[in-house]
């Protein structure tokens, strides 16, 4: 079986636009990968995504030597950790306020997001 990795870059397209890659490689990838029984999980070199466990172990944070850490489930009633809580770390926070509901339109923090990670990849460690 042909097993195919997808990038951002795989999705850039003529006008270097991010590109919506079609359901049926989303799809090719929920059935292909297994899903994952830890709070963390590498998906790419030194990038995670994890949960609410992740996000508040932070020993487990800076032993991995994780330097950022974007939240897509930051609020009051989500996932409430907020930049004062990895105070004292060297991680760097930005959290979004998204909820995760099939209406609501996450394509407003697109930019800063992608600025954000762009940013934790070229930091070294």
């Amino acid at each position: 079986m042909h097993h195919r990795r997808f990038s951002l870059t795989d999705q850039v397209g003529e006008k270097g636009r991010y590109e919506t890659p079609p359901t049926s490689d989303l799809y090719r990838l929920l059935w292909i990968n297994p899903g994952s029984s830890s709070h963390m999980d590498e998906v790419r070199p030194g990038i995670y995504i994890g949960d609410l466990y992740a996000a508040k172990d932070k020993p487990m944070l800076q032993a991995l030597n994780i330097s950022h850490v974007l939240n897509a489930a930051d609020g009051k009633y989500n996932v409430n950790t907020g930049a004062s809580y990895y105070r004292g770390t060297n991680i760097e926070y930005l959290g979004v306020e998204a909820f995760d509901m099939s209406n609501f339109d996450i394509s407003p923090f697109f930019n800063s997001a992608a600025k954000f990670i762009k940013t934790a990849m070229s930091t070294p460690g």
